[in-house]
């Protein structure tokens, strides 16, 4: 059995945007690239979504994303945009440590 691997198409602006909020936030991102994996000579795929590692203050969110219009906190069960990711690194940043 084999497999085939390819990477997923990457939105560049959409990173950008979560990267300079990130900056503003004082947090650190890390982006891992998507990728799609299928067994050959079959309709069998599986589609690993991007990945971005965002540290704030000594605590870690995960966000996933397949595309712009599909963001996640740590699994597809906890959609989330662009605005309340803002509002909740602005929170992190604002709390005591």
């Amino acid at each position: 059995m084999s497999f085939l691997v390819e990477n997923l198409c990457k939105n560049d602006s959409f990173e950008k945007k979560i990267s300079i909020m990130c900056s503003f936030n004082n947090a650190k991102c890390i982006f891992t690239q998507g990728k799609i994996l299928g067994v050959e000579n079959t309709n069998i795929s599986f589609i690993e979504p991007h990945k971005v590692d965002v540290t704030i203050k000594g605590k870690k969110l995960i966000l996933i994303y397949f595309d712009k219009d599909n963001l996640f906190l740590y699994n597809r069960t906890m959609p989330i945009t662009i605005k309340q990711l803002d509002t909740l690194l602005k929170a992190i940043k604002s709390m005591e440590s």
